[in-house]
């Protein structure tokens, strides 16, 4: 019988459902600019269906970075998604 593996299991901050780690994006935001995770400080995770879903992306994005400027945190989000699918 083969050994049962648990991977981490994080949740989606638009849609709250859980998925293994390793199928989210991985975020963060510093001084109300949005960049992947540097690999220290606080960060949060998006599904690849929620990226597609720009409205409700934007609202939690202006949640969790604590920015009123929507169209600016849209804008980044694309940057960094457009570098991920290229990589």
């Amino acid at each position: 019988m083969a050994p049962k593996v648990n991977y981490p299991q994080r949740m989606c901050v638009v849609c709250r459902e859980r998925f293994e780690q390793k199928a989210l994006l991985r975020l963060q935001c510093k001084e109300q600019r949005l960049s992947s995770h540097s690999g220290y400080g606080r960060s949060f995770y998006l599904c690849l269906t929620c990226i597609d879903d720009e409205k409700k992306v934007t609202r939690a994005l202006a949640r969790i970075c604590k920015s009123g400027d929507i169209n600016y945190l849209s804008t980044q989000l694309k940057e960094i998604i457009a570098d991920v699918r290229q990589s």
